[in-house]
């Protein structure tokens, strides 16, 4: 079977970690929830910078910093895309 690698980002850890149930309940081969910052020094202005806007003015886009990692059979894939969309994920 072949394998696809999917990579979204959510707003919660709750959001993700949902997601990753049905994931795996999908018999997802690999599914992994993680936290990751761009933290250079500047948390104050990060915070402020992701509180107004997104550097693209998508508010949607704002605070997704709760990594899913994925590894799904290619024919799951687009159930998987779905699970991952309703969650509040995006890919």
């Amino acid at each position: 079977m072949a394998e696809v690698a999917i990579l979204a980002y959510f707003h919660s850890p709750e959001q993700a970690e949902g997601a990753a149930a049905k994931l795996k309940a999908l018999r997802a081969i690999d599914v992994r929830v993680d936290r990751f910052s761009n933290n250079l020094g500047f948390e104050l202005e990060n915070a402020m910078a992701d509180s107004i806007v997104s550097s693209d003015h998508d508010v949607d886009t704002v605070g997704l910093d709760i990594v899913l990692t994925a590894v799904v059979h290619a024919e799951t894939r687009e159930q998987a895309a779905r699970v991952i969309e309703d969650a509040g994920g995006k890919i």
